[in-house]
């Protein structure tokens, strides 16, 4: 964890904690080799995602192997680590990540790119591969982005394309036993080329004519000429994370996720997901239940997510949902399918999912008419979708979102005006349409690597602004709500994810231009990346953006991920002729994913254990209240009051106490928090009332809570009562500062004076009070001051805004001020 001098300087300090619940601490000297996982985007994202859940959960099941997080740190931390020049450590054990023995980064978008020459320049790592020798980590990077690897090639020393469960056992030992020869660095990247999957671009060489074109990719050594993707060929079995690290701030999909499926045999050709995981792999209904549970039973979320490329396509949906729903209704567990395609959405399904709260349906047409629809191989009706907004309707949602594209090839004005109108009357499936809400979104087409649309041109900035503004007018009315992805952000991701090696020089432009966390739009500059553009000499957007040759070789041509380049050509050729190509589990194309062996889609049967399908009847009680005091210290000051409360909450489903929720479409436990304390400050005696269905021992209740909670909140005291709490009139503070903070001469100085005025500001009007009717101070130390505060009417002041009145000392002196509160009042 980082020191509190810098946790108290920025925003979030909960990002960079590191001791959440469920996370993994391994001694350092005793592993063979350890791994730095970085994610390059913020905590909130990276935590989000269940690769990197899945690998952190298999490096640290092997005696021999540490694993560790890292997140690119937030703008006001980077800042900060430059200017005291700090390294970049990891979450765990706060080790600079070049003692790592491996830097592994997960590349999820192209708009994290400048991420990663930021987190290796932060902590000390030679940004370009060539500059690293035995001595520096070996830095290597997945995800779909290692679909064209080639413009980042020059900042790695190898990529794994595929699925990485196996892959990464087998890079662990290869380490381990080139640490052991003492080998160098270029044995090092020889023996990775042996690991199915591993890309070694120092092993390539791209060739380009006299204009610059490029002409071949050559192989540099003999029997490695192409890289094929690695493969999960059993997801029943692979190893998956049962008691996930429970982040410590909310994130941005801040629930239990369990995969039920990984891949997608509908091939929606702009779609790069469904050929990178081909084939089609379901685990069993029994296996996904104990996954559930455990994982349930580790974390006390209240929230589950069944992830899958298509969850509506998962054989068993229907049955896996109802027998679930049966166990987890009484525990006020909510379930979403995140993603549903129309036509698999039954209003059976509807019913399950709204049995305990209803958690929102997004549906994504892509193209709004049926002409376009049949050109990107998205076989769905109007009716069908029509029909699932009617259901969703009449079931009790009050917001439907639609999710489509702009920019797709062939595309026509008609197919753009028919967005606004396939809304309305997707809106008027509603009876109270004046009660509804269709939020509709649209985003610019991207062209991805390894797809049959490879091959086409992106909207240009103009035509695609042209577009945009069209629907913002168009969905701007009664009932519609347009939400738009940013154009100038895909225009980016797009020349990005299709550039060659030479691409390399304008990401480090753009890195030096200041591009950073790019994916947020808040922080995304597209006139630094112009900027970079024309420093680095990269070809003009008309270049970059065109559409591309079947006969031109591709950046990526010597990277396999299963599917013929010669299917995706006929792909690119039926797209023109508005041909459907079938779901491909019912009727195989012949795509090369599958040898109908070993590799083949893998789906399961329904049949499910009933030994615990115990369903429990929900029965209505007035329910038992506790009141229960609790302390609040060390790093758990840190958190901010929701993020505290949901971890006391999640903590009390894990300790397994009888809860009583709310009813209502959104129930919720029954937990009351006296105050909501500022972050940053601790205290020893706060507040919380909760009510359980049952009775229970105020012993019992505190074992069981203390058992789960951090050691930092910690319940000191359970107490059965009647009433509600009475409303705190004031509370007394310890407040800590630097020598010379609180000088004796102005605390006599406050204390002998008859008042002592003070202007509040609130957001209305000033009010004027005498902090002499409301403050009592007394020394407590050289250093330290006890400070009794009460309420000025309806106004709570701070403890620190107090003693700054009161002893002037600078705005700039707070970040080493402390503040425990000691009682309430």
């Amino acid at each position: 964890m980082l020191d509190q001098c810098l946790l108290n300087r920025v925003h979030l300090p909960g990002r960079y904690l590191g001791n959440e619940v469920n996370a993994i601490r391994k001694d350092w000297d005793s592993a063979k080799v350890r791994f730095a996982l970085a994610f390059p985007d913020l905590y909130e994202v990276g935590m989000s995602h269940i690769g990197l859940s899945i690998l952190y959960f298999i490096l640290n099941h092997r005696p021999d192997t540490l694993a560790e997080r890292v997140f690119a740190p937030a703008p006001d931390l980077e800042t900060l680590l430059r200017e005291e020049k700090r390294p970049l450590t990891s979450l765990e054990s706060d080790t600079p990540l070049n003692r790592f023995d491996i830097v592994g980064f997960s590349l999820q978008t192209e708009l994290d790119f400048t991420n990663v020459l930021s987190m290796l320049d932060l902590a000390g790592i030679p940004l370009w591969a060539g500059q690293r020798n035995e001595r520096h980590p070996l830095v290597i990077a997945g995800g779909p982005c290692a679909a064209n690897p080639e413009p980042m090639s020059a900042f790695f020393d190898a990529f794994l394309i595929g699925e990485g469960e196996e892959a990464v056992e087998r890079i662990a030992d290869t380490v381990v036993e080139w640490k052991q020869a003492h080998g160098s660095k270029n044995e090092l990247l020889s023996a990775l080329t042996r690991i199915e999957g591993m890309y070694v671009p120092a092993f390539f060489e791209p060739i380009h004519d006299r204009n610059g074109k490029l002409s071949a990719i050559e192989p540099q050594l003999p029997g490695y000429e192409f890289v094929q993707k690695a493969l999960v060929t059993d997801l029943e079995n692979s190893p998956y994370p049962v008691c996930p690290v429970l982040p410590g701030i909310r994130t941005v999909h801040d629930r239990l996720n369990v995969e039920i499926a990984r891949g997608c045999s509908r091939g929606c050709r702009f779609c790069q997901a469904s050929v990178l995981y081909r084939p089609v792999r379901e685990r069993s209904p029994q296996r996904v239940r104990e996954l559930i549970l455990e994982g349930l039973a580790s974390t006390g979320y209240e929230d589950l997510s069944l992830l899958s490329l298509s969850t509506g396509d998962y054989s068993c949906i229907d049955s896996l949902l109802s027998h679930l729903m049966e166990e987890l209704l009484p525990h006020r567990t909510s379930v979403s399918l995140p993603s549903l395609r129309v036509g698999t959405i039954s209003e059976d399904l509807m019913k399950q999912i709204k049995r305990v709260r209803k958690t929102g349906f997004t549906f994504a047409p892509e193209a709004a008419t049926e002409r376009l629809r049949g050109v990107i191989n998205k076989d769905i009706s109007e009716n069908n979708l029509l029909e699932s907004a009617g259901h969703a309707f009449r079931l009790g949602w009050n917001l439907i979102k639609l999710y489509f594209m702009i920019g797709l090839p062939t595309e026509t004005p008609e197919d753009v005006k028919a967005i606004p109108e396939l809304a309305v009357r997707v809106l008027n499936q509603s009876k109270a349409s004046n009660h509804r809400t269709v939020n509709v979104s649209y985003a610019l087409f991207v062209p991805k690597p390894q797809t049959p649309f490879q091959w086409c041109a992106q909207d240009s900035l103009e035509k695609a602004g042209e577009k945009m503004e069209f629907l913002r007018n168009a969905c701007s009315r009664g009932g519609l709500q347009p939400k738009w992805n940013s154009t100038t952000m895909s225009i980016v991701e797009g020349a990005l994810a299709r550039g060659g090696r030479e691409t390399a020089h304008w990401i480090y432009e753009a890195y030096r231009q200041g591009c950073r966390l790019d994916a947020w739009t808040e922080h995304f500059s597209f006139q630094r990346w112009e900027e970079a553009l024309r420093k680095a000499g990269a070809p003009a957007w008309e270049e970059i953006q065109r559409s591309r040759s079947l006969k031109e070789p591709l950046p990526w041509d010597h990277i396999r991920f299963g599917v013929e380049r010669s299917f995706l050509e006929s792909e690119y050729a039926r797209a023109f002729e508005g041909a459907i190509t079938g779901d491909c589990r019912v009727t195989c194309h012949n795509c090369g994913a599958c040898d109908h062996k070993l590799v083949r889609h893998a789906l399961t049967d329904c049949e499910m254990s009933s030994e615990h399908q115990t369903r429990i009847e929900h029965q209505e009680t007035v329910g038992e209240r506790y009141r229960i005091t609790f302390k609040k210290t060390g790093s758990a000051r840190l958190l901010g009051h929701l993020d505290m409360s949901a971890a006391f909450r999640r903590s009390l489903r894990r300790a397994e106490l009888p809860l009583k929720y709310s009813e209502g479409f959104h129930p919720q436990p029954k937990i009351v928090f006296h105050d909501a304390l500022p972050l940053g400050m601790e205290s020893w005696e706060e507040g919380v009332d909760i009510i359980l269905s049952e009775p229970m021992s105020p012993d019992r209740i505190m074992e069981r809570a203390n058992a789960q909670l951090p050691e930092e909140l910690k319940v000191l005291d359970v107490k059965k009562v009647k009433g509600k709490p009475i409303p705190a009139q004031g509370a007394e503070y310890r407040i800590t500062g630097p020598e010379g903070t609180f000088p004796k001469g102005k605390m006599d100085a406050f204390n002998d004076a008859p008042s002592f005025v003070f202007l509040h500001k609130g957001k209305r009007k000033t009010r004027s009070i005498d902090l002499k009717h409301i403050v009592a101070i007394e020394a407590e130390g050289s250093c330290a001051i006890r400070m009794r505060l009460l309420q000025a009417g309806d106004v709570k002041l701070k403890p620190t805004g107090v003693a700054k009145e009161i002893f002037g000392f600078p705005e700039s002196d707070e970040i080493s001020i402390s503040v425990a509160k000691l009682r309430t009042l």
